[in-house]
């Protein structure tokens, strides 16, 4: 019995003191959370930054969050006193203040997650424009290197060895092959003459260089 009255008093007691009137001058329980988050946020950012920084940074942050409620300090000390002695309307306060800082926890992990995202993508593209402008190169280096071996066949091309010459006769055949004629009643174009190679000259036989003899002088008589 005495625990069944125990449990009505507790219940009285909250209800009437849930139902307390707010006195002017204290800012308003639907308003007090967005101004304890706020507050929060920029304790947060302050606490970032070196002490003499924050020091000089402090006041303007706070009176920029008084501006946008309409408040100063006075009003948000005073409001604090107030429901601090009033724990279950704090916890309430403290409640919906933890949802609005778990809410903008999650936008600004989204947000950051985004332009991770947005980044990698970014990345991506450019290397792939990379990669298609290194495979572009590399078609370009076989395509000189086709033009520039046009003439020769297909021989070592290594460091020891070097393409070897193409003639005009394997020319011919190559193209009267590819269009069909190299068949045609024993078509025969007459080769070009053997080129003759140089002849060297005979050398010029060099002046005798042996010095001449001298002749004994006879006595005069």
């Amino acid at each position: 019995m005495q625990r069944t009255a125990s449990v009505w008093l507790v219940f009285f007691f909250c209800v009437s003191c849930g139902g307390e009137k707010i006195p002017d001058g204290i800012i308003p329980p639907k308003q007090m959370p967005a101004v304890l988050t706020d507050m929060h946020l920029a304790d947060g950012q302050l606490a970032s930054l070196p002490i003499d920084s924050a020091r000089m940074r402090r006041d303007a942050y706070y009176n920029l969050i008084f501006e946008r409620y309409g408040i100063d300090s006075v009003t948000f000390s005073r409001s604090v006193e107030f429901y601090s002695t009033r724990p279950y309307l704090m916890n309430e306060l403290y409640a919906d203040v933890e949802k609005k800082l778990n809410t903008l926890n999650l936008a600004e992990q989204q947000r950051v997650q985004k332009k991770y995202e947005t980044q990698r993508r970014t990345d991506s593209i450019r290397s792939a424009r990379v990669t298609d402008s290194l495979q572009r190169i590399a078609r370009d280096s076989l395509d000189f290197k086709r033009k520039r071996y046009l003439l020769f066949l297909n021989g070592p091309d290594s460091l020891y060895g070097k393409p070897d010459s193409i003639t005009y006769e394997l020319l011919r055949e190559r193209m009267f092959e590819t269009i069909g004629l190299k068949q045609v009643n024993g078509l025969k174009m007459p080769s070009l003459p053997p080129i003759k190679p140089p002849v060297a000259p005979k050398p010029i036989p060099s002046a005798p260089t042996e010095t001449p003899k001298l002749r004994p002088l006879e006595k005069i008589k």
